[in-house]
């Protein structure tokens, strides 16, 4: 992790001072959401601590890369992850074959897990170690509600992003050290996203 961000750090330093950092964040959040394997929440936290005062509004950037992202990841699913038959598409093949993460079996899995939670797994999926795209494009091919996978995945994200900036802001270069070493915010995140999961599967 530490050659991740420092490489990431480097990266971001030069788009830091620039008016398109937070575009670039943008980016990083959709494709990472979607299609590709990136680090968002690390290249998040080197660019918000080289301009701590835009914390919050690189925590607004990244969740609506992170949920336009998802909603295309979503339409993947819908409509280009499985044929008439019920067998796997080319892309989908693809993807298993490519991307780090997603296999067929790992696509299994979470079809069991959608049924078992419905929508509290959004809720967990920060919490859960697999790039959100296997989550996005997952909900697209299992036919879940819409509506509910894209407030689902706005409060879900927006808590991850929101709570880390405000541990950037109250802890500076320390946050680099606890995702280095310890899982301080990682308790914290999972805290919040378990209570807000516990009381959606209540409501619904």
């Amino acid at each position: 992790m530490k050659n991740w961000f420092k490489s990431l750090h480097n990266w971001s330093l030069a788009w830091a001072n620039t008016k398109w950092g937070a575009w670039a964040l943008f980016i990083c959040a959709f494709a990472d959401a979607s299609f590709l394997p990136l680090p968002t929440p690390m290249f998040f936290i080197a660019l918000t601590l080289l301009n701590i005062t835009k914390a919050y509004k690189y925590a607004l950037f990244v969740t609506l890369g992170t949920l336009t992202g998802a909603l295309a990841g979503y339409s993947i699913g819908h409509f280009a992850w499985l044929k008439a038959n019920g067998e796997f598409t080319g892309l989908a093949m693809f993807v298993f074959d490519n991307v780090p993460g997603f296999t067929e079996e790992v696509y299994q899995y979470f079809h069991t897990q959608f049924s078992k939670w419905g929508l509290g797994i959004l809720f967990l999926a920060p919490l859960i170690p697999v790039p959100y795209k296997i989550f996005s494009i997952s909900s697209g091919a299992f036919d879940i509600n819409i509506f509910i996978f894209f407030f689902g995945t706005f409060i879900s994200q927006g808590i991850r992003f929101y709570l880390l900036s405000f541990l950037i802001i109250k802890l500076g270069p320390e946050v680099k050290k606890l995702f280095e070493f310890n899982k301080k915010p990682v308790v914290i995140l999972a805290t919040a996203c378990i209570a807000i999961a516990i009381i959606a599967i209540k409501v619904f």
